[in-house]
């Protein structure tokens, strides 16, 4: 019977993959029907940091280049962190493919140097673009403070007019954006030549700029885009996001870090496996490499369910901190770049969540057995037999004697039992008494006896 379930199991979890498989082959046709890919700096992705670095370059510039058409980029962002704008604004300096920016609201601090690092920019009639001068930011006490230091400013300054001088943008402008906090609107960044052109949406700004020729490398692209297609981002990228979120950062800091010193002064080992599965998150939203320790999650889970399932009886924390593991593991899975592999994104996204929906029916598998496995312990007949009725035959689980309490078995139950005299394990008792939960037993009497 046993053999038959995990047959069964198998047949599923390989049907699952395999369905998945075969409807995301539909996705390769439609991909190549859109004329450009857009990605959005704005929303939930509006502070510029490493996942919307993964977002807007190794997701959204690698699929367009990957099909050879524009990428389309919508800016609304306060700025965010150094080195993530540093390698978003080197992948577009280098990029093989015509990369479009369009200033929705506001392109301030980090998200003023991505902008002017696109080929074409456009910005709305209301938007923004300036106020580059870093600032560092105390995690502690919450203080900002604007660095003025030779060693930070200049190479920023380096790369603005880097960028500036690639795409033909006003130098002076943009290195005013750094060293006076310059901030622009929309009229004033193309009159001073920051920006291309002034546009009320991206379908106004595909619009006007339809026609207009560049020069990449070798080719030539001539921007005419009917249709576009809006990447999201990938559930890898949202929940990078989510756990390089400050606040939610603090709370798997303090969990890991300072209940793992607790449970070691405490002497609670059992807890180590859930604190260490806390902190190894931490260490992703503290800038850890995020790839090796999704493969540690992956690792360290199934190792603690593979004890908890075939070494340690019952079902507790080792299990529960191992299907953490596994599902963030498996969140975090790197794979391989649809541009590297000659396949598409979409694949790739629904191999993650074929395997993000095995995952958690392995654990809702095994969060059911938990729970079937705590209401048999805890459960207890109604009426399995009346207080009043003696003589209900049972079997010794461990050693019984007077003054020591032991479990026996009885119609299928597990009791807490004393009696007055010695009783050996696997002896075959009665019950004498009921009281409440505890029974008196004795060595059952044989008729002849």
């Amino acid at each position: 019977m046993g053999s038959e379930v995990r047959f069964s199991y198998l047949t599923l979890v390989c049907l699952l993959i395999a369905l998945a498989i075969a409807l995301e082959s539909f996705c390769l046709a439609a991909e190549t029907q859109f004329d450009a890919v857009l990605v959005a700096i704005d929303g939930y992705m509006s502070t510029i940091d490493r996942p919307v670095k993964e977002y807007v370059v190794d997701e959204g510039l690698r699929l367009a280049e990957s099909r050879g058409v524009p990428l389309i980029v919508v800016i609304n962002t306060y700025g965010g962190y150094g080195d993530a704008m540093l390698e978003i604004v080197n992948a577009f300096l280098n990029s093989k493919v015509p990369i479009i920016g369009f200033i929705k609201e506001r392109a301030l601090s980090a998200g003023s140097i991505v902008a002017i690092s696109v080929h074409i920019l456009a910005i709305s009639p209301h938007g923004i673009i300036g106020a580059a001068q870093p600032v560092m930011y105390n995690p502690v006490t919450g203080q900002v403070k604007f660095v003025n230091e030779s060693k930070i400013i200049n190479p920023i300054l380096a790369r603005i007019r880097t960028c500036a001088e690639a795409r033909n943008r006003n130098v002076t402008a943009a290195t005013m954006f750094v060293t006076k906090n310059l901030v622009l609107t929309g009229e004033e960044a193309v009159k001073v030549g920051i920006a291309d052109l002034v546009a009320t949406s991206v379908d106004d700004m595909l619009d006007k700029i339809r026609g207009w020729t560049l020069k990449i490398g070798k080719t030539n692209y001539t921007i005419d885009i009917e249709r576009y297609e809006v990447l999201n981002p990938s559930i890898r990228v949202l929940v990078y996001a989510f756990l390089r979120d400050p606040t939610i950062n603090s709370i798997f800091w303090f969990l890991g870090f300072f209940g793992t010193f607790a449970a070691l002064l405490s002497g609670r080992v059992d807890v180590l496996p859930f604190t260490i599965v806390m902190l190894l998150l931490g260490l992703i939203g503290s800038g850890m490499n995020v790839n090796a320790i999704a493969l540690a999650l992956l690792a360290l889970g199934s190792v603690m369910l593979a004890v908890e399932l075939f070494i340690t009886p019952g079902f507790g924390i080792l299990g529960v901190s191992g299907i953490i593991a596994l599902i963030f593991g498996l969140l975090m899975t790197p794979f391989i770049s649809g541009s590297e592999i000659y396949t598409s994104s979409a694949v790739l996204e629904s191999i993650r969540s074929t395997l993000l929906i095995v995952g958690s029916g392995i654990g809702g598998f095994l969060g059911f057995v938990l729970y079937k496995a705590i209401e048999s312990k805890k459960k207890r007949k109604a009426v399995g037999f009346a207080p009043e009725k003696s003589g209900v035959v049972g079997r010794a689980i461990d050693r019984i004697e007077p003054g020591k309490r032991g479990f026996v078995v009885v119609e299928g139950e597990y009791w807490e039992a004393i009696s007055d005299e010695v009783i050996e394990p696997g002896e075959e008792i009665e019950v004498v008494e009921r009281r409440g939960l505890l029974l008196k037993v004795r060595k059952r009497r044989t008729e002849s006896a």
